[in-house]
């Protein structure tokens, strides 16, 4: 087998196995309930992250319930509406978007 196609194949295979790695929005989102909404701040805050490479400013706002919404750009023309209670734990999200 030739050099070239065998860097070929394994770099097909070592990708096909990262993405793999990726969950589904729905599960994403659904295992970051009960977390501190910080670790998400985080995660966006990242040089490497979506949000940084596209230049995101954070974005929250206020529901009449007491809670606020911490705003988070998935991917292009998806953006996860992050329920946080006053203790600053995630409690629920909602979809906006086109978001697979």
């Amino acid at each position: 087998m030739k050099p070239t196609l065998s860097l070929i194949i394994i770099g097909a295979l070592l990708l096909s196995g990262c993405l793999h790695d990726i969950p589904p929005i729905g599960e994403y989102t659904e295992n970051k309930i009960g977390h501190p909404i910080e670790k998400q701040k985080m995660r966006v805050a990242d040089p490497g992250s979506y949000a940084s490479r596209i230049g995101w400013q954070e974005k929250t706002y206020k529901l009449d319930n007491g809670n606020w919404v911490y705003v988070e750009p998935d991917s292009k023309n998806c953006f996860i509406h992050w329920e946080v209670n006053p203790e600053g734990t995630i409690i629920g999200y909602k979809l906006d978007g086109n978001c697979r």
